[in-house]
């Protein structure tokens, strides 16, 4: 995932004559023999029997065979990652981003040297501007160029996408985050690329533009698939239609420097047969400020992420889209919307927050009147598959031609950078009101139970209740927390009261929590005065339960005089002075298997918004007596259980 810069934007002239006979010059360091038969690693490299009888006929390039620390050339890279992140971490923040690029220059000069032909010897690519050496000492130069010689031994994506991620490893935490350096590993932009074409893209003509390119990890395998698809063509005629199919933006000019370095390494085959270099298909700027004019058939990437405040006249800009809080990813999306031509497609992965996020309700009705998804596919894991990142993450693709029938909805898993296996987990269908969640099935046997939901038009205000956040920020109110009772204290409820199993347990026991509060002037706001039933406002996909409540009991607001409530937790509000489902019968249902379910199929994110609690459906208050007489006379909770599963129909089912 990658951020924007400001233009003006930099790209060079359309082809340069391949450079024979000198070596590139960029880092000093030995001169390394070329050998034969390089050992390719995943399907999508060039394929020689299908390429060119020119390109055919050059020989690949196998890697170095001189140490040890390069026999697994994955594992090497992998452990080298490590030892060049510590290297960054031992200087200053200002001096690590410097620290990155000469590193990773050495690595690349390295590599490109090993990738190199007797005979025909290609110069590396310059970078797209002057770069700050930093001075590397003698053990990060080795380490530098034994991974240049690892990556050399492998596929040029799956190289690029080691050597990408130790570069962004190794930048000061503030600069990854604002540059979005989060890379794609190829097992995934793999399946993107096929979710594309199962969409209809057709690599032999279509025109591609991913609008944050940052180390390539697209635009090179889509570089492949252009050559595999055009063998029936001349070396020259297949670089001359890669530069006209084939862009990239990117903010960062160093990545985009990586991109241009892995993308050549893509295509060096047909370069040597043509004995050109591919065009300069890479501008350094930003999408965002540009002018987009609905000329491609595919917008492919991943874009950068994360909340941002955006300038008065890009707000307006892409104000269809916006609902409160823009997130990049969010706006790229429209962004792509406008890259691409009437009958185009997108393929983005993003994170999965805009299914059902409030601040998405308008980008949802815009994709679903523009782009309806043609297919999902969720990311099993949440840690482990971009580096140093905890997001639920999904890979979509949007059909402008589409219609806005079932798109197909999977679970893929990652078994490492190159690996995945796929799942299939039902379709998905939009909403007749497409503002509101994405109702997705997040497994293949909750389809029946999505069909269902889709259907019930209860809601919780239906029951005779809001819902919305503890109203305390407790640092923005720090001298008016107290140890212990006193005069004019109430209790203060932090989300450790809210047990795992739902029980309600008044206690502050972390660091920095107070047990009580002290109301000043005009802070009555703070305090809540009937029962209500809290829930947790951050649970993970990965925990037994997403809803966790409990009740505060009439009994405790009683006793107290009232509460405050802590911004960590979700209030379930009674709207009515006697709701038509009583807050205990509520607190159990929200505790139910069934509701965790329901939950599951609408949330996008770690957080559990009061936004997605008021849009789940929910049975009909008239249908729950059964469950309020289990509830009131304190019936066991399998009982209960199966009570909630009768009310979606779920008590026949698999489950």
């Amino acid at each position: 995932m990658h951020a924007r810069a400001a233009f003006p934007a930099r790209r060079v002239a359309e082809h340069e004559p391949l450079v024979v006979g000198a070596r590139d010059t960029v880092a000093s360091g030995p001169s390394y023999r070329p050998i034969m038969g390089q050992r390719r690693r995943r399907s999508e490299t060039v394929d020689q029997a299908a390429a060119p009888a020119a390109v055919r006929h050059m020989p690949l390039l196998d890697g170095c065979n001189d140490g040890p620390d390069v026999l697994d050339p994955t594992a090497r890279l992998r452990s080298g990652k490590i030892e060049a992140r510590s290297f960054a971490e031992r200087v200053g923040s200002r001096r690590r981003a410097s620290l990155a690029r000469s590193f990773t220059r050495r690595v690349i000069a390295t590599y490109w040297t090993r990738l190199q032909v007797a005979g025909v010897l290609v110069q590396l690519a310059p970078a797209f501007e002057a770069m700050d050496e930093h001075p590397l000492p003698p053990e990060a130069i080795r380490v530098a160029e034994s991974l240049g010689a690892a990556a050399s031994r492998l596929d040029s994506v799956v190289a690029g996408y080691y050597v990408g991620t130790t570069y962004a490893a190794m930048l000061p935490k503030e600069d990854r985050a604002r540059l979005g350096a989060y890379y794609t590993p190829p097992a995934l932009t793999d399946r993107l690329l096929d979710q594309a074409t199962a969409a209809g893209v057709g690599w032999a003509s279509a025109s591609v533009l991913d609008p944050a390119c940052g180390g390539g990890a697209f635009l090179a395998p889509i570089a492949i698939r252009m050559v595999k698809h055009l063998s029936h063509l001349e070396p020259e005629d297949i670089l001359h239609h890669i530069g006209r199919h084939l862009r990239g933006f990117e903010i960062d000019a160093f990545a985009a420097w990586i991109a241009r370095v892995f993308l050549d390494a893509a295509l060096l085959p047909v370069c040597r047969a043509a004995k050109q270099r591919p065009a300069h298909v890479i501008e350094v700027g930003d999408a965002l400020r540009g002018k987009p004019d609905g000329r491609f058939d595919a917008v492919v990437g991943n874009p950068p992420y994360g909340r941002v405040t955006l300038a008065p006249h890009l707000r307006h800009r892409y104000d269809r889209s916006l609902y409160g809080h823009a997130n990049l990813y969010g706006v790229f999306t429209d962004l792509a919307l406008r890259w691409a031509a009437p009958d185009g497609v997108v393929s983005f992965v993003t994170p999965a927050s805009f299914l059902a996020g409030q601040y998405f309700r308008r980008l949802r009705t815009l994709l679903a009147g523009d782009a309806p998804p043609a297919g999902i596919d969720f990311i099993e894991q949440r840690k482990g598959v971009f580096d140093d990142v905890l997001q639920e993450a999904v890979l979509v693709t949007y059909s402008r031609k589409g219609k806005g029938g079932a798109a197909a909805v999977n679970f893929v898993r990652c078994a490492d950078e190159n690996t995945l296996t796929v799942a299939s987990a039902g379709t998905f269908s939009l909403p007749a009101d497409s503002s509101q969640p994405w109702l997705v099935p997040r497994d293949a046997r909750l389809q029946s139970l999505v069909d269902r939901l889709r259907s019930m038009p209860h809601r919780l205000a239906d029951w005779g209740y809001s819902v919305s956040t503890g109203p305390l920020v407790w640092n923005r109110h720090r001298r008016q927390l107290r140890a212990a009772p006193g005069k004019g204290t109430l209790p203060l409820v932090w989300a450790e009261a809210i047990t795992g199993d739902g029980r309600f347990i008044f206690r502050a026991n972390r660091r920095n929590h107070r047990p009580y509060f002290k109301p000043g002037p005009g802070d009555e706001w703070l305090v809540v005065r009937e029962p209500v039933v809290l829930l947790q406002r951050t649970t993970a996909k990965e925990q037994s339960r997403r809803l966790i409540a409990a009740e505060m009991s009439r009994r405790f607001i009683s006793e107290h005089g009232g509460a405050v409530v802590e911004n960590h937790l979700n209030m379930v509000r009674p709207i009515l002075r006697w709701p038509l489902v009583p807050s205990g019968v509520a607190t159990a249902f929200f505790n139910s298997g069934a509701a965790d379910k329901v939950f599951r199929c609408l949330s996008g994110s770690v957080a559990v918004s009061a936004y997605e609690l008021e849009a789940m459906p929910l049975p009909p208050p008239a249908s729950l007596g059964e469950l309020r007489t289990l509830v009131e006379r304190g019936a066991p909770a399998a009982e209960v259980e199966r009570a909630c599963e009768r009310l979606y129909g779920l008590v026949d089912g698999p489950f």
